[in-house]
């Protein structure tokens, strides 16, 4: 079948090439970053990005090939970046650097393979039922050399459903799509991926995914591919996340022992347009008024604005009708006291890891504040901090609470 190793190598680049659309788009901080190769439904909110670089190392052994010792070890670098719009959009592209070498003849190729470029639509989100839904549109990036096998000069359109299903510390992910394939001779494929994501601990998440495709028509010598894999990922804040996994493919993947993949990456992410020194701060102490030695009463008296909190619906950032109303009635009150500079606090119910849940108090306070300046309140007296969930005013523990606690307070800053 194969004359030469040079054949063997293209026949396995060409074969990658076919599978590298279910590879992650994106490996950006929490949200829309995924698992390893199963995508989530959240997405990471307005204005926020992430960049992630992942080393991928494997050996596979292909069946069907008549030549002793068909191991091939392939390395795969997504180099990925991911930006989100409002509170429900997301697009991310994905371009591999990949390199394939046989080891039965040596021969290698290298060079960049197809990339993926993918729009996902976060269009469902209820915690009474505890899940998310997301439309994802994707199609390939014809960016690999055909003629090493790399690419394939098409661009396949693609289409997946994926949905999460939440609880306190375990978020369940499944996807299921379409593939379009515009290759001659190539038949169309449904994709599936399943996972889970543990967080036994504030940021650290344990991952076990299964992934892969199916052709819609059934080909000799053509299989179906599926590969698992286990791992951890651990948040750093608000920032970053560093992640490790180790994987096989499955059974019908072409792929004789030995079979393995492992994988290693790290993800830098930041919000456009977000305050500096704001994440983190944990009290605000606001100094008592002077006062005059021969007017000093007992105790330093403080002069207080009652400005109303505001509640936001779950994983949301936008304003409710209601909150629009309240929030123009203390625009009112700080318009009768030009003097009086104020802070912004966002909170959150406890739903989700630590680091997104500081960006999403963020992203609610920045909301709050850019509603306020848009009702003639001067920018200047205004600044935004994030608690995310670490200062809940009720119980997480319920429904109730954990709705109370997603909201955004003010404190009066006195002089």
């Amino acid at each position: 079948m194969f004359k030469s190793a040079k054949a063997l190598v293209v026949f396995v680049a060409a074969a990658l090439a076919m599978i590298s659309v279910n590879a992650s788009a994106q490996v950006a901080v929490d949200g829309g970053s995924g698992l390893f190769n199963v995508q989530k439904a959240r997405t990471l909110g307005h204005i926020h990005f992430g960049v992630g670089v992942f080393y991928d190392a494997s050996n596979h052994d292909i069946t069907g090939v008549p030549v002793k010792g068909n191991e091939v070890d392939y390395t795969y670098l997504p180099i990925s970046g991911t930006i989100g719009f409002l509170d429900n959009l997301e697009v991310s592209v994905s371009a591999p650097w990949t390199k394939i070498e046989s080891k039965n003849g040596g021969s290698s190729e290298s060079g960049f393979s197809d990339g993926v470029a993918r729009l996902k639509w976060n269009f469902l989100n209820s915690e009474k039922l505890g899940v998310r839904l997301a439309a994802i549109a994707s199609t390939t990036l014809a960016i690999g050399d055909k003629d090493k096998g790399l690419g394939t000069g098409k661009t396949d359109p693609g289409f997946t459903l994926a949905l999460d299903k939440e609880y306190e510390k375990t978020t369940w992910h499944l996807n299921a799509g379409y593939i379009a394939r515009q290759e001659t001779g190539l038949d169309n494929q449904v994709t599936y991926g399943a996972g889970v994501e543990y967080m036994p601990i504030t940021d650290l998440s344990l991952i076990a995914e299964a992934n892969g495709y199916a052709w819609t028509k059934q080909v000799a010598g053509r299989d179906d591919s599926s590969k698992y894999m286990v791992g951890a990922r651990y948040y750093m804040g608000t920032w970053g996340s560093v992640s490790a996994g180790y994987g096989s493919w499955g059974a019908g993947s072409g792929s004789n022992s030995p079979n393995y993949m492992w994988m290693a990456g790290i993800t830098m992410g930041l919000g456009l347009g977000q305050p500096k020194g704001t994440i983190g701060v944990k009290s605000i102490e606001a100094p008592a008024p002077e006062v005059k030695k021969e007017e000093a009463p007992k105790e330093a008296e403080t002069v207080k604005i009652v400005l109303e909190s505001v509640h936001f619906k779950f994983d949301k950032s936008d304003l409710t009708a209601e909150a629009k109303k309240i929030l123009s009635a203390n625009a009112e009150k700080l318009k009768a006291n030009p003097a009086a500079d104020f802070v912004i606090e966002g909170h959150t119910c406890s739903i989700g890891s630590n680091g997104y849940n500081q960006k999403l108090g963020l992203r609610r306070a920045i909301s709050v504040k850019k509603f306020l300046i848009g009702e003639g309140i001067n920018a200047d007296r205004i600044e935004v901090i994030s608690y995310g969930e670490d200062r809940p005013a009720h119980s997480n523990k319920t429904k109730a609470g954990r709705k109370l606690n997603r909201r955004t307070d003010f404190v009066i800053k006195a002089k």
